[in-house]
């Protein structure tokens, strides 16, 4: 039973860091009626946010393509910007060991339950570093959001959420399964 917890886990959390590597994290209203919705790796300006499939603008800053000006640092934030920016590549290496942990459960649920222990550990480390400071730098990263109130929530950011206390449960769970010796 232990086992199938520890794999059932890690896979579900990797299911709710992809969610969280997709969608946005926060939004900020603007004072002309229109919205800035951001992500892990982007920004977007909805032109029209109380209408369904409105037009909006986009710039991706992890590569610097779109709309550029959207992703432009704020004028005191060269610290929260770099720190955003490094928040994607945790929460993919979040993903990538949530993934090997599972893996590895499932080949070699005995043998490696050690290293399926780190691997868990390592994925949860590295998620809620990520959330952390993608919550600290986000509203003070970007030149558009500047004076403007941003609130985080929605699905990408409660999926953070809930894949960190899957991934604490499974390292959990793993850890106390060794230092007990179950088999």
């Amino acid at each position: 039973m232990r086992i199938k917890l520890l794999i059932v886990s890690c896979f579900l959390s990797a299911i709710f860091l992809a969610v969280a590597l997709q969608g946005a994290w926060g939004d900020a209203d603007a004072p002309d009626g229109t919205r800035y919705k951001v992500s892990l790796r982007k920004v977007s300006h909805v032109l029209e946010p109380k209408k369904a499939g409105s037009a909006h603008e986009d710039c991706d800053y992890l590569r610097g393509k779109g709309r550029v000006q959207l992703c432009a640092p704020a004028e005191e934030g060269d610290a929260p910007f770099s720190m955003l920016c490094s928040v994607f590549t945790l929460m993919a290496a979040a993903l990538g060991f949530a993934l090997a942990s599972g893996a590895v459960s499932v080949i070699s649920p005995y043998r490696a339950k050690n290293f399926a222990a780190q691997l868990a550990g390592a994925s949860f480390i590295a998620a809620l570093l990520a959330t952390v400071v993608a919550q600290a730098a986000m509203p003070r990263a970007l030149a558009v959001l500047e004076g403007l109130p941003m609130q985080l929530g929605g699905l990408a950011f409660s999926s953070a959420w809930a894949a960190i206390g899957l991934l604490l449960f499974a390292a959990g769970l793993s850890t106390t399964s060794i230092m007990l010796g179950h088999h």
